[in-house]
């Protein structure tokens, strides 16, 4: 289900409406154009950001919890939706939320980090770490505990407000789980745990491609259907 599918009050008990930021600027103001930004904490535009907040107050179910990611284009969208919502239920911010870290990459343009920094990310994308960040795997596992903590939560409607690598996170999930375990299976820590893999490896050819654009949003069942 993607954005403009439901109504304000429409959604069904148990969802999730993952929401993407607002257009990024820089701190200065200026547009970010073919820049690498991942964790770097920079701000959302402020009329985008309104923009979205108000179209976000219109569509989202009474009630709903609303948590954001740890950056501040999520807690500045997170502030304008609860005060255009008062019904709504602060949740705080969450850090698994975050974009994945792209260590030195961020800030860079990616026509400067180069061809082949970006294929050597690619020849082992669940494992090599982009810019000496964080890895898929990691961003995996920490996204995937959240989505379990949600699961199990007393919470009814949730709204988390995060980023693009949230939402193919979660889209990675839901649709490369196994139909046994839904999106809760686990992905394992390091690729020399002896644990045995439930969900299949994290590939730059199977890794979801389109993602939610600025200020879009998908909405994700409390139980995948098996």
């Amino acid at each position: 289900m993607n954005r403009g599918a439901s109504g304000a009050g429409a959604g069904q008990p148990g969802q999730l409406w993952l929401v993407r930021h607002a257009r990024p600027v820089r701190p200065d103001g200026s547009p970010v154009c073919g820049c690498c930004y991942g964790r770097l904490d920079w701000p959302a535009d402020p009329l985008a950001n309104q923009r979205l907040a108000q179209h976000l107050a219109d569509w989202l179910p009474r009630a709903a919890t609303v948590r954001s990611s740890s950056r501040q284009r999520t807690r500045a969208l997170a502030q304008a939706l609860l005060a255009l919502r008062p019904d709504l239920q602060c949740a705080g911010s969450d850090a698994r939320l975050d974009e994945l870290d792209f260590g030195g990459w961020e800030g860079q343009r990616w026509d400067a980090i180069g061809e082949p920094a970006v294929s050597a990310w690619v020849r082992d994308f669940a494992d090599h770490a982009p810019g000496g960040g964080e890895t898929v795997r990691q961003l995996l596992a920490r996204v995937g505990a959240a989505w379990r903590a949600w699961q199990a939560a007393a919470e009814y409607n949730t709204v988390w407000l995060g980023h693009a690598g949230t939402l193919q996170a979660v889209q990675w999930l839901t649709q490369r789980a196994p139909l046994s375990t839904g999106a809760n299976c686990p992905v394992t820590s390091s690729p020399s745990s002896t644990s045995s893999q439930v969900c299949p490896e994290p590939q730059a050819q199977s890794w979801p491609r389109s993602s939610v654009s600025f200020g879009g949003w998908q909405v994700f069942p409390r139980t995948y259907p098996r």
